[in-house]
């Protein structure tokens, strides 16, 4: 019998999976993101109307990347068709139904607090290293809530002055509208821009992965990358003081990142001071919808 569905809402792909009691996979569906805002709508739709079945009450929660302007309701999601609408709203009366739409990035640590390598832990910090950079907080399982839904945008912090000048790191315009934000060159395609600025020419994410212990060029890119990811994440660290980071979206996986973000948090960290416990995520792809289901029972839960 299914507890929830959960839908995560890509700017490629849409995903739905319906979890059962143990709050495993019980089936899923993929299909392609629609290019324009009524296809998305009728998609969503019909993949809700397939996640709930034979039960009608079943909760569903939908996570999206971007966030919601908590004054007019409408959507902040610059790589989806529903930027700019009144997505949660549309959609629920698409559905005729009450749906949980929450940020991606905060469904994945929700999933990993509660069910994957952040749980029986305190404070984990969650962070999701792909496209973009993001993530949230949770507490002894449970995601921190905040006032106005910005928390956890921590790509779109400045990068330090002096980071910037050790390297000579490029100040990129982010797609946020600012310069010199962390996710300009943190993320997957800021490793490529990253590149790009030290060798003159492009090179894909994957082949300077792949080939970096053969080409010290390359390794050399590639530890200057970590080194900003390690900024990022000490200064969270002094601001959240947690006691477990847990790493997600398609950077996370690549082979040995966690010991070199050890290294050079090592060299920030204060004497005598420890560095948090770094850990890959347990939930894989399925965090995002798991976190967004988890979320719309709970909400049923408590009405």
């Amino acid at each position: 019998m299914n507890i929830a569905g959960g839908i995560d809402l890509g700017g490629t792909k849409i995903e739905a999976q319906r979890f059962d009691h143990n709050w495993d996979i019980g089936e899923k569906r993929r299909i392609d993101t629609p290019k324009t805002y009524p296809e998305l709508l009728s998609t969503m739709a019909m993949l809700i109307s397939w996640l709930k079945g034979r039960d009608a009450a079943l909760p569903i929660g939908v996570a999206a990347a971007g966030l919601l302007n908590p004054t007019t309701g409408a959507s902040i999601a610059a790589n989806l068709p529903s930027h700019g609408q009144k997505f949660h709203r549309d959609l629920e009366a698409e559905c005729n139904a009450a749906l949980t739409l929450t940020n991606d990035c905060r469904a994945f640590v929700q999933a990993e607090a509660r069910f994957g390598s952040g749980s029986q832990t305190g404070c984990m910090l969650g962070i999701v290293l792909g496209t973009g950079v993001g993530g949230a907080i949770a507490i002894n399982g449970c995601l921190v809530n905040n006032g106005h839904g910005q928390s956890g945008e921590f790509g779109h912090l400045p990068m330090p002055a002096e980071t910037v000048a050790q390297h000579k790191l490029p100040l990129l315009i982010c797609g946020c509208g600012r310069k010199g934000c962390y996710e300009t060159l943190a993320s997957g395609p800021g490793l490529e821009r990253l590149a790009f600025h030290l060798l003159g020419r492009k090179i894909s994410a994957h082949r300077l992965i792949f080939e970096k212990k053969a080409q010290p060029d390359l390794e050399k890119i590639w530890q200057i990358w970590c080194s900003v990811n390690a900024q990022l994440l000490h200064a969270l660290i002094l601001t959240i003081d947690p006691h477990i980071i847990v790493l997600g979206g398609g950077l996370s996986t690549i082979e040995g990142l966690i010991p070199a973000l050890e290294k050079h948090l090592a060299r920030l960290q204060w004497d005598g001071l420890p560095i948090p416990v770094i850990k890959k995520a347990a939930r894989g792809e399925t965090a995002a919808a798991l976190g967004a289901a988890y979320q719309a029972w709970q909400g049923a839960q408590n009405v």
